[in-house]
């Protein structure tokens, strides 16, 4: 037991060492490159350049769940490269110590990283988001782009009644090609169309006659079209009427519930979750923001998959073969994160379930370590 406390302590510190020089060595290159990206606007006189510095640097809390799993991959490589370089681990099994009892120091150090990743997941990385958005906010011309179209949203308002439209400017409450699904006891079944329209808190304007600005306009036609409910039951809506106008209390203040839609970086996982039944409340599909809510457990994970993978593949190495573990770490993060992006792809567009496509990556890894395990040395 002696021995074995010994050799933990001593694979421990040796890949902990390691560790901390992978992850700082990544997270200083994601910084500067990140900031040679900003160059341009930095050197900008008509730029807000220390705005935009700030912005680049609270970059850092993201950069780091990023550069923890490469670290782990890093120090298990070269860690248990060095040491069967050394004839260190024909020692060890000579004196009972088995592949599987020498990964705990590694698999403690990976918990570890979860942990970290996790913690900063949860509150560095959503704090610096939303200073980082306030910056912005306070400096629109750093992310200013006129090319940008305004996304389309469908809500569900309290009532039951959907409105739609092709873009919402949250400023100034206009709405572009918008389709408002109505019913009441005088009007019935009702369903409003119109180019143009606004939103004043609760009030919905359509039509000409409203306090919207003559750009928005352009030289289309922008009379509201009512369709309603006839006595012909073999259609939907048999009466087309066209008005000049047409104004519908919507019973919630559009823009301040939108406005206080946020990013998922600026979330927490507890908020993401509230976010997202808010949003399906709506109408709106939440395979996005559900697939990224489930991500937040699978993030932090990535460390333990690169350790699972890393340390029986090191075995495979030649001996005498500096590079190899930069090589492999380089693949195996290639590997992993090719995985990521195209899983995180198919949840977004709900070709796989959110929580699969979350930990795709990872129970992929699970299985590609547990096969190279099987043939590893025992």
């Amino acid at each position: 037991m002696k021995l074995i406390r010994t050799v933990d302590k001593y694979v421990f510190l040796e890949a902990g060492g390691l560790f901390v020089l992978g992850f700082s060595a990544f997270l200083a290159f994601l910084l500067i490159n990140k900031l040679f990206l900003e160059a341009d606007k930095l050197l900008d006189p008509s730029q807000p350049g220390k705005a935009i510095a700030l912005v680049t640097l609270l970059e850092a809390p993201n950069f780091m769940t990023w550069s923890l799993p490469i670290g782990i991959l890093f120090a298990t490589l070269m860690s248990m490269g060095r040491l069967a370089k050394d004839n260190e681990l024909t020692a060890f099994f000579t004196n009972g110590i088995s592949l599987y009892r020498l990964f705990m120091p590694y698999l403690v150090l990976s918990c570890i990283a979860v942990l970290i990743a996790y913690f900063t997941q949860e509150n560095l990385v959503t704090l610096a988001a939303a200073r980082q958005q306030k910056i912005i906010d306070d400096n629109p011309v750093i992310r200013q782009d006129d090319s940008k179209e305004a996304d389309p949203f469908i809500t569900r308002l309290d009532s039951g009644q959907f409105l739609s439209a092709t873009s919402f400017d949250e400023n100034s409450g206009a709405l572009n090609n918008v389709v408002y699904d109505s019913w009441s006891e005088n009007e019935g079944e009702l369903l409003v169309t119109s180019r143009v329209g606004s939103v004043n808190k609760a009030i919905l304007n359509l039509g000409v006659n409203l306090a919207t600005p003559a750009h928005v306009f352009d030289h289309f036609t922008t009379d509201p079209k009512l369709m309603k409910e006839g006595q012909d039951t073999t259609k939907l809506y048999d009466s087309y009427v066209d008005e000049p106008t047409y104004k519908a209390n919507l019973g919630l203040a559009l823009a301040d519930q939108y406005t206080q839609i946020k990013t998922p970086q600026e979330l927490t996982q507890t908020d993401l979750a509230e976010q997202s039944r808010i949003k399906k409340a709506r109408g709106e599909n939440v395979a996005q923001e559900m697939t990224d809510y489930h991500m937040r457990y699978s993030g932090p994970f990535a460390s333990l998959a690169f350790a699972l993978v890393a340390m029986p593949l090191s075995l495979k190495a030649p001996r005498d073969e500096r590079l190899l573990g930069l090589i492999i770490s380089f693949m195996l993060v290639l590997v992993y994160y090719t995985i990521y992006f195209l899983a995180k792809l198919m949840g977004y567009n709900e070709v796989l379930p959110p929580w699969l496509a979350a930990w795709a990556m990872n129970i992929m890894f699970a299985f590609i370590s547990f096969g190279i395990f099987l043939f590893s040395r025992k």
